[in-house]
């Protein structure tokens, strides 16, 4: 009897206890779907107000990235960060240039074989480029076509021409024909050639000594419509054509040249394009005097940094965990809709990223008092002025709030909130040994089709710590249509698939934070590519130090085994030439070297401290 009633009473708690047990797993299952549903509304609400229109883009210089600033301080004190600065603050600020603006006195006259003179007026009649060289300048005009001097086309504007000490007037774009694809011309007129862009045309117009270049739209760009100046930085190349460019219109231009060529400019141009022959002409008589002044402007940008910190022996040891929170305002030099003024609200481009750094800020700073504590300090950063060429990421790692050597590790998100087909592509992973095991272990079960790329060099913060050697990640859900493009809204943002990334990169950092040794830095050789059907180009091994304002291009570093590091420049040298191209930004380098083929060898000048070295450098050989 007794034995019967154990029985059954052990029946009658088991039973109890299944249900328990079944009842607590049944809300922890319905907590976590409550979880991961306050994780995305936290992430959406994020994205939605960085990506709002009341932000303006968050361009460098508005208000509306003061806001985007003040909003994530807030979000940091929120979810229970320190302030990362030594004074208290959650703010890195710092000064940088953040454009051109003319200044007073740009002028430009027109003085006829009569003596007559044609003022023009600034801003109605021409505008300068932000590139131009400054001061006076004062010359006979010359009409020089399309300024194209192209030997493997046999089509030369400056043949039998002289413009040394003289102003070139230029038209725009390259000859036709324009209306159809014609494989027996050089100009196809479908795709434009590299001859057909301002600073080609510019460097030409140099190189064959012209004071200064006059743009002017060319008949068939306009087809019958009004003539549109076409704004200061809206045209950005090479600085180092030392020449003053400007634009003038087409309307203010045509009577000088009907004068002085005996016809309009459409006849002129239906002329070229019948037998491909240039057509240029000293305009006698008639000569141009200008002036460009232009300016810098000057902006005070800040990055946002929170600190959680940690316990145990690496308490000292950091990882941080950034994203940029700047994007391009209302367009300009780095939007893809070109002359748009519309608000780029960068919704994946970057308040996705940014949006998770807030996420994992909460997330990593309420950890459930059951789970492991973290091992090693956490400096979240929020960086400015990315997209002007990672400026705010190169400001902290020259003044870091916690010091280089003990940070162990760079995470990066930039644009997480388009996944799509599960693919996921993940910069860094060769640098550092333990990354790719780390990574296929974490995605056992998330099942990321991941594209990983072993490099820590790319167009986005990660790269400025990269160059400091530093092991980094960076997180991506790869481009699409409306980058750098006014139509990147909110509306378009997968919140499921940028939580996936944000829940995969927690446990990594989790991970990383409790490893008993920090990650083991490997600096991923850029070894020459094999030629293929994009073409070659030229290759040094340089590793700019982004966000450095100099003239030449600073170097943070140069990759191993590089025609650079074989010819012995190192990180710190100042390149101020390159074969006879002066260097005096990293477009003048990109430039030069699209200038030179692989094998050659050049004369690369640097400054190191105050010497000027010449080094002789055999380039190396890279797939376009």
């Amino acid at each position: 009897m007794q034995q019967r009633r154990f029985f059954a009473l052990l029946i009658r708690t088991s039973s109890w206890a299944l249900s328990f047990v079944c009842a607590v797993t049944a809300a922890a299952a319905l907590l976590a779907v409550e979880d991961a549903a306050t994780s995305r509304d936290r992430l959406l609400k994020d994205i939605q107000f960085l990506a709002s229109d009341e932000l303006e883009g968050r361009g460098i210089g508005t208000q509306g990235l003061d806001l985007a600033a003040d909003f994530i301080r807030d979000e940091f004190q929120k979810a229970g960060l320190k302030p990362a600065m030594p004074n208290g603050s959650y703010f890195q600020p710092f000064e940088m240039i953040s454009g051109r603006r003319l200044s007073e006195g740009n002028s430009l006259m027109l003085r006829g074989p009569s003596g007559n003179t044609v003022e023009l007026a600034v801003g109605k009649d021409f505008a300068p480029f932000a590139q131009s060289s400054l001061g006076e300048f004062d010359g006979p005009l010359v009409f020089v076509g399309y300024g194209i001097t192209a030997a493997e086309f046999s089509y030369d504007d400056y043949a039998d021409t002289d413009v040394k000490g003289k102003v070139v007037l230029i038209m725009l774009h390259e000859p036709g024909p324009w209306d159809k694809a014609d494989p027996h011309s050089p100009f196809s007129g479908n795709v434009d050639t590299k001859h057909a862009r301002f600073d080609e045309k510019a460097l030409n117009a140099a190189k064959h000594g012209a004071k200064a270049v006059l743009f002017v739209s060319a008949p068939h760009i306009l087809k019958g419509q009004a003539d549109k100046l076409l704004e200061l930085e809206s045209v950005r190349g090479s600085q180092q054509a030392k020449v003053a460019q400007i634009q003038v219109t087409s309307t203010a231009i045509e009577p000088l040249l009907k004068a002085g060529l005996g016809k309009d400019l459409a006849a002129v141009e239906k002329e070229i394009e019948s037998d491909l022959k240039p057509r240029s002409k000293l305009l006698e008589g008639w000569s141009v005097t200008g002036r460009v002044a232009i300016e810098d402007v000057r902006a005070n940008v800040k990055n946002v940094l929170g600190m959680l910190e940690a316990g145990g022996p690496h308490a000292q040891e950091t990882i941080v965990l950034g994203a940029h929170y700047d994007h391009w305002g209302r367009g300009g030099e780095g939007s893809l809709a070109p002359g748009s003024r519309e608000i780029h609200n960068g919704a994946d481009d970057n308040a996705s990223g940014t949006a998770g750094v807030l996420e994992l800020a909460r997330r990593l700073a309420r950890r459930d008092p059951g789970a492991p504590g973290l091992g090693r300090r956490i400096v979240f950063a929020a960086f400015t002025a990315e997209e002007r060429g990672l400026f705010g990421s190169a400001h902290y790692v020259e003044d870091p709030v916690i010091a280089l050597t003990h940070t162990v590790a760079m995470i990066n998100f930039d644009m997480i909130g388009r996944l799509r087909d599960d693919k996921l592509i993940v910069y860094g992973t060769g640098t550092a040994s333990e990354f790719m095991p780390l990574l296929e272990k974490l995605n056992a079960d998330r099942r990321f089709s991941i594209r990983p790329i072993a490099t820590g060099m790319g167009p986005s913060d990660q790269t400025s710590f990269y160059a400091k050697k530093i092991p980094v990640l960076h997180f991506f859900t790869d481009n699409h249509p409306d980058y750098h493009k006014p139509s990147d809204d909110w509306e378009k943002i997968s919140i499921e698939g940028a939580e996936r990334v944000v829940d995969m990169v927690e446990d990594l950092i989790v991970e990383l934070a409790n490893a008993e040794s920090r990650p083991t830095f490997v600096l991923v050789p850029e070894a020459p590519k094999a030629d293929g059907p994009g073409g070659e180009r030229a290759w040094l091994g340089s590793i700019p130090a982004f966000g450095e304002q100099v003239d030449g291009t600073l170097l943070s570093g140069v990759t191993p085994d590089s025609p650079a590091d074989r010819a012995g420049l190192r990180g710190g040298d100042l390149i101020v030439q390159l074969g006879t191209h002066e260097i005096h930004g990293l477009q003048d380098l990109r430039d030069a070297l699209t200038r030179h083929k692989p094998g050659e060898i050049i004369k690369v000048v640097v400054q190191r401290g105050p010497l000027k070295i010449s080094y002789p450098v055999t380039l190396g050989r890279r797939q376009q």
